[in-house]
């Protein structure tokens, strides 16, 4: 009895250190891919290969080292074999939740080193595509809990009633949070789809001798001069970087850019745990 007890405490042990373990993993990995995004033409190629191989190596060495657990039934949704415990239950969704965020991590890596010299309207698809894959992750992040939870709440050792009621309250709350991340993730997409200017147009001669050749950004002459809704000149490049981070414009603070859905193209991926 002594054994077996010794036994659960040093599981709990382990699962607690490998938590804080991949919990800092992701906040490490987060910054490098945001500072990695900022450098924007500046990107070392064999540095972003190396992140790419890095975080790789690390997904696929934690699902190695917990191959013979219900790890990895959930990422095809699939519940486990075996009603989980409370703690193993929160354990297999923590890891599970933040491997997924290393894998794509990946993929955004891989989308730094194709747009690694944008600028302008290439800059802004950078922008948009890494907006999207996170949008992506958070509605399958939101759906990794569910086959867990769902063989969780089935024990009938709560009884049969007690379980049932459960797992459909569990089920409809999860249905009613995934409808929100599906229409964020339709916005992104529908943002990529459309390629023309949605806060201003492209300035004429006139206007923009009208405004003074200088763009108020990069202080240099304007090279595809865009016309903002508030009647201001900028290069696209420099609109378009602007934008990508604030919806106002940079002289008067006027609002040009409709606020429909968070973008992440900072390259930033969320931090909280997706754990219900």
């Amino acid at each position: 009895m002594m054994a077996s007890s010794s036994f659960q405490l040093s599981l709990y042990c382990v699962g607690f250190f490998v938590m804080i373990w991949i919990a800092a993993v992701m906040f490490k990995s987060n910054d490098i891919l945001r500072k990695q995004t900022a450098l924007k033409g500046e990107r070392k190629m064999p540095m972003l290969i190396g992140i790419v191989v890095v975080f790789t190596i690390h997904v696929f060495g934690v699902y190695w080292w917990y191959r013979n657990d219900d790890l990895v039934r959930p990422l095809v949704m699939l519940p486990p074999k075996e009603i989980p415990p409370f703690w193993h239950a929160i354990f297999f969704i923590a890891v599970n939740d933040t491997m997924v965020r290393q894998a794509a991590m990946v993929v955004k890596c891989v989308l730094l080193m194709y747009y690694k010299n944008s600028k302008g309207r290439h800059y802004r698809r950078q922008g948009q595509m890494l907006t999207v894959v996170e949008y992506s992750l958070l509605l399958y992040r939101a759906l990794l809990p569910a086959p867990v939870w769902y063989r969780f709440f089935l024990n009938k050792e709560y009884g049969s009633l007690f379980s049932s009621l459960t797992t459909g309250l569990y089920l409809t709350f999860k249905v009613a949070s995934m409808v929100e991340k599906v229409r964020s993730l339709l916005a992104s997409v529908n943002a990529l789809s459309h390629k023309d200017l949605h806060y201003g147009s492209h300035a004429t001669t006139e206007q923009v001798l009208a405004a003074g050749d200088l763009c108020a950004i990069c202080q240099e002459k304007m090279h595809t001069p865009i016309l903002l809704q508030c009647k201001h000149i900028f290069c696209e490049d420099c609109a378009s970087e602007w934008l990508e981070r604030e919806r106002t414009c940079p002289l008067c603070r006027a609002l040009v850019k409709p606020g429909d859905i968070r973008s992440f193209s900072d390259g930033s991926t969320t931090l909280f745990f997706q754990l219900f």
